[in-house]
């Protein structure tokens, strides 16, 4: 019988566990209703997932917390790195990619690519306070591939930081439910 009543225990233990996300708030969606034809719609799309970054070294970091977000229009994408970083030590920083043009496919699917880009960094204005984004050469991206496919959302580059090292950066994500 007691035996019986702590098995109980940690079966409801497990099914608790297995709704830490729903608890965080976090819920992801079961269809993308914002890529119709190929065609982004413009409302802004979040995606949540993991982030693995690989140093020149051969050195393995991964962020499972990685938030990327999708905004733009009908021929161009701005994506936001959200507090992202390419190694562990490395400080968080909100980075965007401005102005990439995307391809679109069928259904609720895009692709983009581009041979190299200049990210932007968000960085605290001089003057009056507040932030901006800033163009940030010395962070080029290299080999800038990505996709959405309905509710997945996969991106690859290579940042090369000069003094720090390669870095190649592979993510994948899920669409989040808009609230």
């Amino acid at each position: 019988m007691l035996k019986k009543l702590l098995m109980m225990s940690l079966a409801a233990l497990a099914l608790a566990a297995c709704n830490d996300d729903a608890d965080e708030g976090i819920q992801y969606a079961s269809s993308n209703p914002e890529i119709v034809n190929g065609i982004y719609s413009g409302r802004n799309m979040h995606f949540y997932g993991t982030a693995k970054v690989t140093d020149s070294e051969g050195n393995v970091f991964t962020d499972p917390e990685a938030w990327f977000e999708f905004a733009g229009g009908g021929e161009t994408l701005v994506i936001y790195m959200h507090q992202t970083r390419f190694a562990e030590k490395m400080p968080q920083l909100d980075m965007r990619i401005f102005r990439i043009p995307y391809t679109g496919g069928e259904g609720a699917s895009l692709s983009f690519s581009s041979e190299s880009l200049i990210p932007q960094v968000r960085l605290p204005n001089q003057v009056g306070g507040g932030y901006s984004y800033q163009d940030m050469p010395a962070y080029t991206l290299t080999g800038v591939e990505g996709s959405v496919n309905d509710i997945v959302c996969r991106m690859a580059f290579t940042c090369s930081v000069p003094k720090l090292g390669s870095y190649r950066m592979e993510y994948e994500g899920l669409l989040l439910v808009k609230k």
